[in-house]
């Protein structure tokens, strides 16, 4: 690079010449033009290349931003070695001011204090509640339609409220998926867990099936189905009041269904007692509504009579139930004037064949005598506890019938044990006498 001196030029009019350059600390320097080595200029357009050899010690006072002659800035990138630094630096801070607004604690520890009283919300599971807990409120949503407010399972909602802000609570009776099984040999089995059921209905679908036939089974033991004891249920046909222990031998599928009653149960199901070939695909409907057990024979207009009736000998009319009883011909002797029949005592308990009732567990509950005589007369009873001291207890006397002679009866309710009937005549000499008595048991 060629280095070029200004000449003055002298002054043609009056006083000094003048020469360009400047003033400096050091005294006035003289102004140079710089030239590269073709003799072109230096300036904004033709730039001086410089090659820094050491380091230069660089402070910045601001933010620096590198830009082109155009005025864009220019992307830096890579890594600046900086050296010759001393191991200690001086750091230097300022408090800087919070934003507008922001809240503010005078200390740590006041804060930390706040911390404390908001983990005190929160118990720890076993920790036993005491006066004065604090808690949080909890909010609860208000939705009228039975929908779902999730589509996912894990997903965190809310408790539900009606229109009227009582809350939402499972009363309708819980849903249960159908539970199939099928069967293609015999003895295998079709189960189904019947914890939270009370009541089951039970179908079968046939395809090609031959001589099939199940019982159906119970279980208050069992865990998976296959193990526990197991033992035979009732079950009731759905279009009859027909109650099975088993299905019967089916070749198609049945008209009608099996409905069973579960509560106390765990499992229940059909095992094949008999089974010639084809499927049969046995169907468990589980429902939870609060019933009684079934009632599996209803009163309907014809019910079958199982057993033996046996009428009591004589005459007896189908549609007739007569009340047993023994009867007894007292007498048939006429009496003298004044003269008195004493009957023979009977034991209103069950004694032998023919002089009691046939049965130790029947006793009489009442006691019917009459007489008929042609003179008037006293008929009466007597009573006894041990069939020994007997007292009178009910007396009537006879009474003229038109067209006939004289007659009387007692109807008597008992509570001793023995009784006797008699009859005393009149004045008058009897031409006959008929003193007849039954006991009877109702």
């Amino acid at each position: 690079m060629a280095l070029g001196s200004l000449t003055a030029k002298a002054n043609v009019g009056a006083g000094t010449d003048a020469l360009a350059g400047v003033s400096t600390p050091s005294g006035f320097a003289g102004a140079v033009a710089l030239v590269d080595a073709a003799g072109t200029l230096v300036d904004a357009a033709n730039p001086v290349p410089v090659e820094i050899q050491g380091s230069i010690p660089v402070t910045i006072a601001s933010a620096i931003e590198i830009t082109n002659d155009a005025g864009n800035a220019i992307p830096v990138s890579g890594t600046v070695a900086v050296s010759n630094l001393p191991a200690t630096q001086a750091v230097s801070a300022a408090s800087l001011p919070l934003p507008t607004g922001a809240a503010t604690e005078a200390t740590l520890a006041a804060m930390n204090a706040e911390i404390g009283l908001i983990e005190g919300y929160f118990k720890a599971e076993d920790a036993p509640a005491v006066s004065g807990d604090k808690g949080l409120p909890l909010l609860a949503m208000r939705q009228v339609a039975d929908t779902t407010s999730t589509d996912a399972d894990g997903d965190y909602t809310l408790i539900k409220i009606d229109e009227e802000g009582r809350v939402k609570v499972a009363t309708k009776p819980a849903s249960f998926d159908l539970v199939t099984a099928t069967i293609t040999a015999n003895a295998q089995t079709a189960f189904c867990d019947v914890r939270r059921a009370s009541n089951v209905q039970i179908h079968m679908v046939a395809a090609s099936l031959v001589g099939h036939n199940v019982t159906f089974e119970g279980s208050i033991d069992s865990t998976s189905g296959s193990d526990g004891a197991w033992f035979a249920i009732q079950v009731l046909r759905s279009n009859a009041n027909t109650i099975e222990l088993t299905s019967g031998v089916l070749a198609a599928t049945p008209a009608y269904a099996w409905e069973a009653s579960v509560n106390g149960l765990s499992f229940i199901r059909v095992r094949a007692t008999a089974h010639t070939s084809g499927t049969a695909t046995w169907k468990f409907q589980r429902g939870s509504y609060a019933t009684e057990p079934i009632p599996a024979a209803q009163i309907s207009g014809t019910q079958p009579v199982s057993g033996t009736v046996t009428l009591g000998a004589g005459t007896a009319r189908g549609g007739f139930v007569a009340a047993s009883g023994v009867w007894y011909d007292d007498t048939s002797a006429s009496l003298a004037a004044n003269a008195t029949f004493t009957g023979t005592s009977r034991d209103l308990a069950a004694t032998g064949s023919g002089t009691g009732f046939s049965s130790a567990a029947t006793y009489a509950q009442e006691f019917r005598v009459s007489a008929e005589s042609d003179v008037s007369g006293t008929l009466w009873i007597e009573a006894s506890r041990d069939n020994t001291t007997w007292r009178r207890v009910k007396s009537q006397a006879t009474a003229a019938v038109t067209g006939g002679g004289q007659y009387a009866e007692i109807v008597h309710r008992p509570s001793w044990r023995y009784i006797r009937a008699g009859f005393t005549n009149g004045a008058t000499v009897q031409a006959r006498l008929t003193v007849n008595s039954v006991a009877m048991a109702g």
